[in-house]
């Protein structure tokens, strides 16, 4: 018998500025591997909600990744994957080995390491230190939480709908993954 997961995305779809497996002019400029993660821009300082429940497995900073946080998930099968959240604005009040539940704000949308302008790079790999490797070790992260969402796709739906977490004031800036123009 499968089980339910409890899954969500961080962020409602419209912040999505990089995609799984693609290879922006951004990417392509700099001779870089297809995209491993996804990423929705958001100002700095904006709170960054947990995917899933699960244990914090990981804390560190990454010259590439800037501040990340690993946490454990599970999926609807009894899979468990770690999720990695990235580009964090510092290091998180977390320790390694404390639970959190779905929605609890596990860091902070940041700038650090080689990234772009602020957002959050989250990607899925069934090994801790997958999060950190290449795109053939991990998975599409986007597509893995709504196969794991409850119920049919209204509800998935609504999970969408209800990604909003508190905003901070935004402010305009230009994503240099795709061009767009944010407020």
């Amino acid at each position: 018998m499968a089980r339910v997961a409890d899954w969500r995305l961080p962020y409602p779809d419209k912040f999505i500025t990089g995609h799984y497996g693609t290879l922006s002019d951004f990417r392509k400029k700099r001779n870089m591997q297809p995209h491993s993660g996804t990423d929705w821009a958001r100002p700095i300082g904006t709170r960054i909600p947990a995917i899933a429940k699960g244990t914090i497995r990981l804390i560190q900073f990454s010259k590439v990744l800037g501040w990340v946080v690993v946490q454990t998930a599970m999926d609807k099968d009894g899979q468990v994957w770690y999720l990695g959240y990235c580009h964090m604005d510092s290091k998180p009040g977390y320790e390694v080995g404390q639970k959190i539940v779905k929605g609890q704000t596990i860091g902070l949308i940041g700038n650090t390491g080689m990234s772009s302008g602020p957002h959050l790079h989250a990607t899925a790999s069934k090994t801790l230190k997958g999060v950190f490797g290449a795109t053939s070790q991990k998975v599409d992260l986007y597509k893995l939480i709504l196969a794991n969402t409850k119920g049919t796709q209204a509800e998935q739906e609504d999970t969408k709908a209800e990604a909003v977490v508190e905003a901070v004031t935004m402010h305009e800036h230009e994503c240099e993954h795709c061009g767009k123009k944010w407020k």
